[in-house]
């Protein structure tokens, strides 16, 4: 009888398991390219009849901590956000967010994660599974996942479920193989005459061809500084009155450093968050995640304000000490 009623547990177990998972997911092996198509309205046409999870390789272009607020339990009506970029390589040419939330409902909290377990989901995909590592902007990583449009863009993500079964992964392929080189673009190959956005469906000319993806702007002016500061949105202008809107992360160089004046240039991820869930036409902006107070290009370089590239010693000058320092660690 105890086997009987053990057998009649275990049976039980797995007809919850099976229904709360249904069958086993479909994966595919695809490029940002082929992921991040659109319609004629700009809502993503990759869909789960092409399959369940997708496989996805790229060089991840932001530190996670910079871009949204991950502390648990933060007023952000999802909580604790996590966000990499992954952008393709070579003939690749698009990119795609990779995003993590701590509440996904407002009804019951069985569909949201604590603050404790939302650090231990940071914690894994902050980290590559077979060594480690911690993964930083400029690494090649490989992303396997669920994912779910919202506003114009397609995203790898839990699909709004805590449930394991719903994870993503983030594994390392190499470390450390530098940021791409931004590609140059000009306001008026996004704007038109009139200041909107260019859109194409084809997504070979306008806003769609450079979505998630690094870019930079050369010469525009920052035209409404009091919206500088950690998550807000100031607008750049071009000479021709063209604008578009920078989005600030949340790095420390919007507290520490002043809006840059004059002329600048911009290097930044070209995102979107539409105003519209279904007609996804609009809400492009640059996402610049930091800012290093150089006064001269809107982004971080990786060195304080007055400090050189070449100041290896930290002592605020480049001189021979620090090529000391270069020669003593050539070849290690």
């Amino acid at each position: 009888m105890k086997r009987f009623s053990v057998f009649v547990e275990v049976l039980l177990f797995l007809t919850f398991i099976t229904s709360a998972k249904g069958d086993e997911p479909t994966v595919a092996d695809v490029n940002h390219w082929e992921f991040q198509a659109v319609d004629e309205d700009g809502y993503g046409i990759y869909s789960p009849d092409d399959s369940d999870k997708v496989i996805l390789q790229g060089i991840v272009l932001n530190n996670p901590e910079e871009m949204l607020d991950p502390t648990p339990g933060n007023q952000s009506y999802m909580g604790g956000q996590w966000q990499i970029y992954i952008q393709g390589e070579g003939d690749d040419h698009a990119g795609t967010a990779v995003w993590l939330g701590q509440y996904y409902s407002k009804v019951t909290s069985s569909y949201d994660y604590t603050d404790e377990e939302l650090l231990a989901e940071m914690c894994r995909i902050n980290h590559d599974p077979n060594t480690g590592y911690m993964f930083r902007a400029g690494d090649r990583v490989k992303v396997t996942g669920w994912y779910k449009f919202y506003k114009g863009k397609t995203n790898v993500n839990e699909k709004h479920d805590v449930n394991d079964f719903f994870d993503f992964t983030v594994e390392l392929l190499e470390p450390r193989v530098g940021l791409p080189v931004p590609e140059m673009i000009t306001l008026d190959e996004v704007k038109d005459a009139n200041d909107n956005f260019i859109f194409d469906a084809s997504r070979l000319t306008g806003c769609e061809y450079y979505q998630a993806r690094l870019v930079r702007i050369n010469n525009v002016n920052i035209v409404d500084a009091n919206y500088w500061g950690p998550d807000n949105t100031p607008t750049i202008e071009d000479a021709n009155g063209l604008t578009f809107p920078v989005k600030l992360g949340i790095g420390y160089g919007f507290t520490e450093f002043q809006c840059p004046s004059g002329q600048i240039d911009v290097i930044g991820i070209l995102d979107q968050e539409s105003s519209g869930y279904m007609v996804c036409k609009d809400g492009y902006r640059i996402w610049v995640v930091n800012y290093d107070g150089n006064g001269k290009i809107l982004t971080d370089f990786g060195f304080p304000k007055n400090r050189l590239s070449g100041d290896i010693n930290m002592d605020w000058k480049v001189d021979f000490f620090d090529f000391a320092e270069f020669a003593a660690d050539w070849l290690r």
